[in-house]
């Protein structure tokens, strides 16, 4: 890592926290040429997980794949902000990546994923989760709605 101000490659980690769900690292550095100092947000990269797709077909997990279905389901909300769905959408895309990286497993399912998901949602965001869900089930009513019964009485 360079130094954002100097560009010097002498940086000292002064301090170093991980956050609550223990999928990112908060770390104080400092640049030992200029003396500034700086913050910096560490993801633990899922890139070795490997998505078996319904089709058996194997691709490696993708956080923009998975960030964007979600985010497209949470901006159809009446009133809500571009920034307050961007916020909402990274949340949400961080607990699931916790609940995959704590699977211990080197392979999921696109199911897998979607279930991860829609328990999230449907605690934090019944209309999202509706929105995801149709997303998933396609224009079938009938499915769609023997889905949302499944989801809603069963659990």
């Amino acid at each position: 890592m360079d130094c954002p101000f100097c560009g010097s490659s002498q940086i000292m980690v002064s301090n170093s926290r991980p956050n609550s769900k223990r999928n990112k690292i908060w770390r104080r550095r400092k640049c030992l040429e200029c003396n500034n100092t700086f913050t910096t947000y560490e993801n633990i990269n899922l890139n070795y997980l490997t998505v078996i797709k319904k089709s058996g077909k194997k691709e490696r997990f993708s956080r923009i794949k998975l960030y964007a279905s979600i985010y497209h389901s949470s901006l159809d909300k009446k009133g809500v902000d571009r920034g307050d769905a961007s916020l909402f959408t990274e949340k949400i895309v961080s607990e699931v990546e916790g609940v995959l990286l704590n699977l211990r497993r080197k392979s999921v399912s696109t199911g897998e994923i979607k279930e991860t998901v829609l328990k999230i949602l449907r605690k934090r965001s019944p209309d999202t989760f509706l929105r995801y869900l149709a997303y998933w089930e396609g224009v079938d009513q009938r499915k769609l709605l023997s889905s949302v019964r499944r989801y809603f009485i069963e659990k």
